[in-house]
């Protein structure tokens, strides 16, 4: 097995979780077997509350129009095909 450190100084424990979620959330999505280990100052509660605050993202609120998936979305739905959609 290959192992990769990631080091940082200086950053919230919020600011912590967020990158260890991220990392997990990025090998997630490439789909292979991995493990993420905090270090031993890490609160397993604390990441899975940050974690748990992802999903209060809403697709539908923020700004006057939503968020910008929002109109994306919205976009596709109607038929209008956006720049980057390729097709």
């Amino acid at each position: 097995m290959r192992e990769i450190t990631v080091r940082v100084d200086g950053v919230s424990e919020e600011r912590y979780a967020d990158i260890v979620n991220a990392i997990w959330m990025q090998m997630n999505a490439i789909g292979f077997d991995f493990t993420v280990t905090p270090d031993d100052q890490a609160v397993p509660a604390q990441i899975d509350k940050r974690w748990d605050e992802y999903s209060q993202v809403s697709w539908s609120n923020g700004g006057r129009r939503g968020t910008p998936q929002a109109i994306a979305a919205g976009a596709d739905q109607t038929g209008i095909h956006r720049a980057d959609s390729r097709e």
